[in-house]
């Protein structure tokens, strides 16, 4: 299940959808760098220093504001290295460096979904990521297999949170009333669009059979991922492939939480990491159609 390797497409292409994704977010900073990172923000200097004393950042030395939008900028250039993959290794540590700066300089800024994508940057800036779909391989003669537990640890995190949530999902309103997902949407701090009414309509014949579905479904996605990982070690069919029910479950409530509450980037994050269920053959398939499309004609 972990041993050996495989192509480096599907990691390839795991990595452009999740540094697509860092560097989206990371660009949502621009114009509020000082403000947030430098001496420039309201908490700076000592006092910030002994608000997050127990966090490391570069940002607790360098304090110019001048100075914190240049290494913003490195980190940029960084995060579009690491997505086109050259240079990749070294880009990736830069990246890693300057966001887990940011991070906590002003941990304020940030919220619980924001450690998975510290998770998967770290992750990702460990492993060979740059040998498949990348400058590297291409122009420096850098690419090669990877091993298979890469794409492994990414769909472990996956479920480390999906399980995680569901098992700490106690309250009354998820087990007994069924309620939790419409207080959700109805809540003024979370929801997009006031459709109250019409949400308690829906509650007692679509609402409620969802949260308890979502429940279950997360916690038994640590059990999806087992079937997963014994049917591609031993090969036997008679481990099913649940990959197409489960993700495509995922891909919906994740694009109607999007739709409907105030997530930002965390559906974007969990989409992009749902490319390393993909197998090397299935993403290279999916290149060769895409290049064997006709060109558009003028």
């Amino acid at each position: 299940m972990l041993a050996g390797d495989e192509s480096p497409t599907a990691l390839g292409l795991c990595r452009i959808a999740l540094v697509g994704i860092f560097t989206l977010s990371l660009l949502s900073h621009l114009g509020a760098v000082g403000e947030y990172f430098s001496s420039e923000a309201a908490l700076a200097g000592d006092f910030a220093r002994q608000a997050f004393k127990s966090r490391l950042s570069l940002f607790f030395y360098v304090e110019d504001p001048g100075a914190v939008r240049a290494i913003f900028g490195l980190g940029v250039v960084a995060h579009l290295l690491w997505l086109v993959g050259l240079y990749t290794r070294p880009a990736a540590l830069v990246a890693f460096i300057v966001w887990t700066s940011m991070v906590g300089r002003n941990p304020l800024l940030y919220a619980m979904p924001d450690n998975l994508h510290t998770c998967l940057m770290l992750w990702l800036a460990l492993m060979p990521a740059g040998r498949g779909l990348s400058l590297d391989a291409r122009w420096r003669g850098k690419g090669g297999p990877v091993p298979i537990w890469c794409r492994r640890i990414v769909q472990l995190q996956v479920a480390v949170v999906y399980t995680a949530t569901g098992l700490l999902k106690t309250g009354v309103t998820w087990k007994d009333e069924g309620s939790a997902i419409y207080y959700s949407l109805v809540n003024p701090y979370n929801r997009h669009f006031d459709v109250s009414h019409t949400l308690a309509q829906l509650q007692p014949f679509v609402l409620r059979p969802m949260t308890w579905l979502v429940l279950v479904w997360e916690v038994a996605f640590a059990g999806f991922v087992a079937v997963l990982w014994l049917r591609e070690a031993t090969g036997r069919r008679w481990f099913p492939d649940l990959r197409w029910p489960f993700l495509g479950f995922g891909v919906l409530m994740h694009l109607s939480i999007w739709a409907m509450m105030y997530v930002v980037w965390f559906t974007p994050l969990v989409l992009g990491a749902y490319v390393a269920f993909l197998r090397p053959a299935e993403v290279e398939r999916l290149l060769a159609r895409w290049s064997a499309r006709p060109a558009p004609s003028r």
